[in-house]
């Protein structure tokens, strides 16, 4: 009889041991596959103040990717100027910066709405002054380069390439 209890006990400790790991595992799956939530674009963007520091454009809109690219130098006026995006109300606002072409110019250039698309690859960007459909070319925390369509001075369609750099 001894010999049965024995095996009865080591038998039980056995199954309770099994059920115990069995929870554990479960327990251990289901904390390590919750993934953390990643910020959006939008909410990238809203965590900083951002100030163009480049802007290139290309020479033909044919073949943007085929031939240089020409540097557009913006005057102190403009290369100061402030982007601001604010992710609660998917807005954006582009302020005058301490240098204004202007004196007389509004304090706030442009403001209007941002809209994520293609889940962030693309922002759209569209103001009072600006609507333009920005692809997402690069994106960190210091800086991001979009690139979009849009018409140069003499009224050509050309390819821009903007570097925004954080403040």
């Amino acid at each position: 009889m001894k010999t049965n209890m024995h095996q009865l006990q080591s038998s039980n400790r056995l199954e309770m041991s099994k059920t115990c790991l069995i929870v554990i595992l479960g327990i251990f799956v289901a904390f390590a596959c919750k993934k953390e939530d990643q910020p959006t674009l939008t909410e990238n963007l809203s965590k900083s103040s951002w100030r163009k520091t480049q802007i290139l454009i290309s020479a033909d809109s044919v073949a943007p990717d085929t031939i240089p690219n020409i540097e557009v130098l913006s005057g102190a006026c403009k290369a100061d100027n402030i982007w601001s995006f604010d992710a609660s109300n998917n807005t954006f606002t582009l302020d005058e910066g301490a240098t204004k072409c202007n004196p007389s110019d509004a304090q706030t250039k442009d403001h209007g709405i941002i809209q994520e698309q293609e889940n962030g690859k693309k922002l759209l960007v569209d103001g009072d002054g600006t609507n333009e459909i920005w692809e997402i070319e690069s994106f960190s925390a210091a800086a991001f380069r979009v690139s979009y369509f849009g018409r140069n001075s003499s009224n050509q369609l050309v390819k821009f390439r903007v570097t925004f750099s954080k403040i």
